[in-house]
């Protein structure tokens, strides 16, 4: 008996070690990453035939209202809106993003996604990287943000992009699960940050420059796709 229980405790404590390593979820961003049977769509591999639920959906895009970039040995103090932010030099460079957005309670978040576009004025070494989302859950602002005095970033297992650089590429991070929570908890919304997993094959001297503006002044309808916006999909 007392075997059977000890047994049966390792079983679980194996199980919960499996849950704590599953792997995010990839997007894809072509069709080879999807095979034969199905099409990248929106990110999403959809099997030849099925309708994605994005084509019937109301679509929303947002500019964002601040941006601010985080980097170990960065500037410190007041400085200018950045123009690009770097990802993947091995620096912890995190983007960060904040969105003045007000969900109705009676639409549900089909899709949601931070559209970037790869800075078309710099040359990018071709090794993949990783990029993904994660929460950002205490106050900042893009002018004086800092890497010693960083908001506090939380990971919520958001999928994966893949991506070879390449200049003017636009590239899309799925945030669906973090813009959901806004409707349910919008005290707790700082924003979403984007960062690099530093998966790479090879080594990537020159990272991906990632643009960061436009920021329209008070901007909180439709926002242009020459900078960061933020897609939302609703029913």
């Amino acid at each position: 008996m007392g075997r059977l229980l000890v047994r049966g405790l390792f079983a679980v404590f194996g199980a919960l070690l499996s849950a704590g390593c599953v792997s995010a979820p990839r997007m894809c961003v072509s069709e080879p990453d999807c095979g034969s049977q199905a099409s990248c769509v929106a990110g999403r591999c959809l099997r030849h035939g099925a309708v994605a639920a994005v084509t019937t959906a109301k679509r929303w895009l947002f500019a964002p209202v601040d941006v601010g970039v985080v980097a170990r040995g960065g500037e410190s103090g007041p400085h200018a809106t950045p123009v690009t932010a770097t990802l993947g030099q091995g620096d912890g460079a995190t983007a960060l993003f904040r969105f003045a957005i007000a969900l109705p309670r009676d639409v549900t978040v089909i899709e949601a996604y931070v559209l970037l576009r790869e800075d078309a004025d710099v040359d990018a070494d071709p090794w993949p990287l990783a990029l993904h989302a994660a929460r950002i859950t205490t106050p900042w602002r893009g002018d004086v943000v800092t890497w010693n005095e960083s908001p506090r970033i939380v990971e919520v297992g958001a999928p994966v992009t893949r991506v070879h650089p390449w200049p003017g590429r636009a590239v899309r991070i799925d945030v669906r699960d973090i813009v959901a929570r806004w409707r349910r908890r919008p005290e707790e919304d700082y924003g979403i940050a984007v960062l690099c997993e530093g998966e790479t094959v090879g080594t990537s001297v020159t990272g991906i420059a990632l643009a960061m503006g436009p920021v329209p002044a008070g901007s909180r309808g439709f926002a242009p796709l020459d900078g960061p916006v933020l897609e939302v999909y609703v029913k």
